[in-house]
């Protein structure tokens, strides 16, 4: 598997880190290799990811964790660990450079290069459009998806919508309220509630897919809790490991 090393590094300033984003952008955009959009039907295996977080003698690591799922059996066959020092401060709006590179030390290590990894965290959903699921996809050359709890930018209507799987709202760029009927208003995700009973979780495209595929998966591979399967197990599986850390 072959990384593009320029957005795995963390030894960026915020300016330098600004302007990898928009160059990087602008190179999706430019390129009609970029935009080929992965089907669903080529999907088989999808790793979930996330990261948890420690201090040790003055200095912040990461455990981050990698579940890889079967889209088929729609069950998880296994899970991998790597640990290592995180540099980047949190700033939002940066959390790629603050993880990227750990994610994909522990991609690395897995028997198998997935057809699609979920990222808890954005990707459209960005004010560079450049969300840490964009990132890891690009660096990697891997289809993604950004599923985060939190929303970010934009504007919605989400704590209105009612709890039941499968319903969803529009993530847009600018108030929908405030904007002519024939003015440009950019989707840039959805937040779509993937269980009864649950506060819904914010989709959006990372790399090579699109929204309507990343929403088709997310709630086929999520069960009874808020996040879908691979994430909550990466997010769980992570937190837990935390404590031979101690």
């Amino acid at each position: 598997m072959q990384f593009i090393d320029k957005l795995l590094r963390d030894d960026y300033s915020i300016e330098q880190a600004e302007a990898i984003q928009i160059k990087y952008q602008k190179l999706i955009n430019r390129s009609s290799k970029t935009k080929e959009i992965t089907k669903i039907e080529h999907i088989k295996i999808i790793v979930g990811l996330d990261v948890s977080y420690y201090k040790k003698h003055n200095y912040e690591y990461g455990i981050a964790c990698a579940v890889i799922w079967n889209l088929k059996k729609n069950k998880k066959e296994d899970h991998f660990f790597i640990q290592d020092q995180i540099k980047f401060p949190y700033k939002p709006g940066f959390l790629g450079f603050r993880e990227c590179k750990i994610l994909a030390k522990v991609i690395s290590t897995l028997p198998i290069i997935p057809d699609l990894i979920m990222c808890d965290g954005h990707g459209k959903i960005h004010p560079r459009r450049f969300g840490e699921a964009v990132h890891l996809g690009v660096a990697l050359n891997i289809c993604s998806i950004g599923v985060a709890k939190n929303p970010f930018i934009g504007y919605s209507d989400w704590n209105e919508i009612e709890k039941f799987k499968g319903n969803k709202t529009p993530v847009w760029e600018k108030n929908p309220k405030l904007q002519s009927e024939n003015s440009f208003n950019e989707i840039l995700g959805y937040a779509v509630c993937l269980n009864d009973g649950l506060k819904p979780v914010f989709i959006s495209e990372g790399y090579k897919i699109n929204i309507n595929n990343a929403m088709r998966i997310c709630l086929l591979t999520t069960k009874e809790h808020r996040q879908p399967e691979p994430l909550y197990l990466a997010d769980y599986l992570s937190r837990k490991e935390l404590i031979n850390c101690y």
